[in-house]
């Protein structure tokens, strides 16, 4: 009886997103919209959805991997068509293109726009939705970590596409962009995205010298006149500004995202360099505040623009591009 109901409710399902997947004006979108239609048509078993997608691989050239979530998934073994919501900068680090890109607002990363170009943008307002997966007919979807699957939902995608879930440590980046290479079936280019961002690094290191280790830095975000944000350590661009690169943190940093009141910009005295968080939508730095303008660094004319795109992230693309960012900004 459960099997039924499993069964009932996904033709329900499937018949709704036919109409969704109809819309589509690719070739792609198309076979999705006929393969629902006529899974709803015909009243197959809920492994139809995923026929279509089981065609476009070789026949059994697949394997059996287990996700961090503990779910066997069948994986294809050269995976063509991929959703990978937020794991556009290692994919491109591998050199793959998924079939649509993370977003936010209709927007997408924009520091990826050069790899990904053309690339149609996820609806991403609340979450992935399958419905909105189906459309783009994957042969493998992809969730970095168990917190980036809509709750509840895992069935649904799985039932649309093997369903992957890579990891339980998000921060991890280093041993995420390996489990994606292994997953693709390409460690070698894992492996080689890993030297070229380690021979990245030790080149900005020596281009810097000795300068981090003797000057102190933040990485701060505006919120509004009453107060703002630093980055700590282990938080996105924090990670390679203090430990990647070495700059020393200043003690009024005592978290990894807190936020401060406006009057502990007095404890920012004696920074060096203060990197500002910038982009659309971002709030600006307390320019006009008495505080701010006594500020060594605002003084000294030690203050940079930090693209939210890149520098609110982690990972061997965006980490390379702060690097540039740097040492533009204080080794010129």
């Amino acid at each position: 009886m459960n099997r039924f109901i499993r069964f009932a409710q996904f033709v329900s399902f499937v018949v709704l997103i036919s109409v969704l997947a109809a819309c589509g004006n690719s070739n792609a979108e198309s076979t999705a919209s006929e393969t629902a239609s006529a899974t709803a048509a015909s009243g197959a078993s809920a492994s139809s959805a995923s026929s279509a997608t089981a065609e476009a691989n070789d026949a059994g050239d697949y394997r059996v991997l287990t996700d961090a979530a503990g779910h066997e998934v069948k994986v294809p073994a050269h995976p063509r068509r991929i959703i990978a919501p937020f794991l556009e900068d290692p994919l491109s680090a591998l050199g793959i293109k998924p079939v649509a890109q993370w977003s936010a607002g209709g927007v997408p990363q924009q520091y990826l726009q050069d790899k990904l170009a053309g690339v149609p943008a996820l609806k991403m307002d609340g979450g992935l939705k399958p419905e909105e997966a189906l459309s783009y007919n994957p042969d493998l979807i992809i969730f970095l970590s168990p917190v980036y699957v809509p709750e509840g939902s895992y069935e649904q995608f799985a039932q649309i596409a093997p369903t992957f879930v890579l990891s339980d440590n998000d921060a991890d980046w280093r041993g995420n962009l390996e489990k994606l290479g292994k997953l693709m079936n390409d460690e070698d280019a894992a492996s080689a995205a890993l030297k070229q961002y380690d021979d990245k690094l030790a080149d900005a290191k020596a281009r810097l010298g000795d300068l981090p280790k003797d000057k102190t830095a933040v990485l701060l975000q505006g919120v509004d006149e009453k107060g703002f944000k630093l980055f700590g350590p282990n938080f996105y661009g924090g990670v390679t500004l203090y430990q990647a690169l070495g700059f020393k943190q200043p003690a009024v940093v005592t978290g990894n995202y807190e936020t401060y009141s406006i009057e502990k910009l007095a404890e920012l005295a004696d920074v060096d360099y203060i990197f500002v968080i910038s982009g659309p939508g971002r709030a600006a730095p307390p320019s006009d505040n008495p505080l701010w303008k006594s500020l060594k660094a605002v003084k000294a004319g030690q203050v940079f623009e930090a693209d939210s795109g890149y520098w609110f992230n982690q990972n061997s693309i965006a980490s390379g591009l702060i690097m540039d960012d740097v040492l533009k900004s204080v080794h010129a």
